[in-house]
């Protein structure tokens, strides 16, 4: 069985460490790999990015992969996050005459908010974007932007309801899960959920307040907000991996 992976940073692993060393964790499909039989996992989620990109990864990965399976962490719409982050990329269409050069650049330069944040916090020269005023104008409506939670939301929830819907469309089985966003306390949850297989963290819907209650937060993060190697471990071995390998055997793939 093939399975394509979207999500956040807490899909990647590889976190980012300020000190310049190793990663803070292991990539997120280690565990995958180490907890199911069978199964090629192809992880395409992105650190600092959300549901924004969902429809283009599944698109990409049933074409260029044939994927049976997606693994969805549900994550909040973050495009306004895209501000220059592939800045060298989008000259290409000028030049290129094959888009599907362009597609993978894409699907593999998918950037994190990193430059997205330098962007508005730090001094730069925009001669491509706008000059003086104009800039100074820009960063402060973003900063507006970002701070507005109800719309990451509601793009949220939308984007993650068409990538299960196409999922569907295309014969791919999705499996969504949430990290920490409690889906349970938006009235259309129980519609979402009907339409995909659901990671249900037994008494929790999410898998940081299951994880939380159950040792402590200084125990199973590895910096501020990432789970370590050994939570991402268990909570793969106990709850995603069974429910991948379950629909494997539905599916009657090898």
């Amino acid at each position: 069985m093939k399975v394509g992976i979207v999500g956040s940073s807490y899909s990647v692993g590889m976190h980012y460490n300020p000190d310049g060393e190793d990663p803070l964790a292991l990539p997120f499909e280690k565990w995958l790999y180490e907890h199911t039989d069978g199964i090629e996992f192809f992880n395409s989620a992105c650190a600092g990015k959300g549901s924004e990109l969902y429809l283009n990864k599944l698109v990409y990965l049933k074409e260029k992969h044939d994927i049976d399976a997606m693994l969805i962490e549900f994550a909040w719409h973050r495009s306004s996050l895209n501000f220059r982050v592939m800045q060298d990329s989008y000259t290409q269409i000028q030049t290129e005459t094959d888009l599907s050069v362009i597609e993978d650049d894409v699907y593999r330069d998918s950037a994190s908010a990193w430059e997205y944040l330098r962007s508005i916090t730090q001094p730069m020269n925009e001669p491509t974007f706008a000059v003086g005023n104009d800039f100074e104008t820009w960063k402060s409506v973003q900063w507006n932007i970002t701070a507005i939670e109800n719309s990451q939301q509601f793009w949220g929830l939308l984007d993650t309801l068409q990538t299960i819907n196409l999922c569907n469309m295309l014969g791919v089985k999705p499996i969504l899960w949430s990290f920490f966003a409690h889906l349970e306390d938006f009235p259309s949850f129980e519609n979402l959920k009907s339409k995909t297989e659901w990671i249900q963290f037994n008494d929790k819907s999410n898998a940081t307040a299951y994880y939380t209650n159950k040792y402590s937060k200084e125990a199973i993060l590895c910096d501020h907000t990432h789970f370590n190697d050994e939570t991402n471990n268990e909570m793969i071995r106990d709850f995603i991996a069974p429910k991948l390998t379950t629909i494997k055997e539905q599916l009657c793939l090898t």
